[in-house]
């Protein structure tokens, strides 16, 4: 059982390599797909939209809940 144990974590080594890693960065950031001018527009916009909304939602919830508190604390 120890034998077991001993030899699933073996030491062969190996190290950090950072010009590997960085190689391995370089080549998956050339498979990613960037959109173009008008799709990043576009998802810019839909993002800002759903900011606004939730800031709005969070917004009219505090309201509520304040009011709300004031009611049963007078």
């Amino acid at each position: 059982m120890a034998e077991e144990e001993s030899s699933a974590v073996q030491d062969n080594g190996s190290r950090f390599n950072l010009k590997g890693f960085l190689g391995g960065v370089k080549a998956e950031l050339k498979k990613v797909s960037w959109p173009d001018k008008k799709e990043l527009a576009s998802y810019t916009g839909v993002v800002l939209i759903a900011v606004v909304f939730v800031c709005a939602l969070i917004w009219i919830c505090d309201t509520v809940f304040a009011k709300m508190l004031e009611i049963i604390l007078r």
